[in-house]
């Protein structure tokens, strides 16, 4: 997570910077407890609204670039296990950091040792993200990780599509 002595030897300056980023990366740990442990529907509308932009075709939900069989379950587990991630190191979007979603999917990836997800989970939440997006800002393009490193962005927003990437998953993959 932050680093207590970084930047500390450096003068005042420096001294305000690090101290700064300790105060984001503690705002956004607990930000993302809160937001994370805190029980929050998705509205079923944005669901809709999200579905009604595939145009209802589900293969892309049933299969892996991989050519590999894929489930609901699946898909939203890798979701949650972020979502986990997340909310134990603290999200930062930042390269640097390397605690943005992206990151955190990869690590929940790696470290599965049921081996249920895969990059083919991976791409599939990716482009759940991207019809969420789409469906809450109306935008006709979202690309996920453009949207987590938006300077704009609050940890709420990003445990919020999580949770509803999961609930899309359960809903719409498990039917396909």
């Amino acid at each position: 997570m932050f680093e207590l002595n970084r930047g500390l030897s450096h003068g005042s300056q420096d001294l305000e910077k690090t101290g700064a980023e300790l105060v984001r990366d503690i705002e956004a740990f607990v930000a993302g407890t809160v937001a994370a442990s805190s029980a929050s529907g998705t509205p079923a509308s944005l669901l809709d609204r999200a579905w009604a932009l595939t145009q209802h075709c589900t293969d892309w939900l049933r299969w892996g670039s991989s050519g590999m069989p894929l489930t609901g379950e699946q898909i939203a587990s890798h979701a949650e296990a972020t979502i986990d991630i997340l909310r134990t190191a603290g999200w930062n979007p930042s390269v640097a950091a390397g605690r943005s979603i992206r990151d955190a999917m990869i690590y929940a990836e790696r470290t599965d040792a049921d081996r249920r997800f895969s990059s083919d989970t991976r791409a599939v939440l990716a482009d759940i993200f991207g019809l969420l997006i789409r469906a809450l800002t109306g935008a006709p393009h979202a690309y996920y990780e453009t949207w987590d490193e938006h300077p704009a962005r609050a940890v709420e927003e990003v445990f919020g599509l999580l949770a509803a990437a999961a609930a899309f998953a359960r809903t719409y993959a498990a039917a396909a």
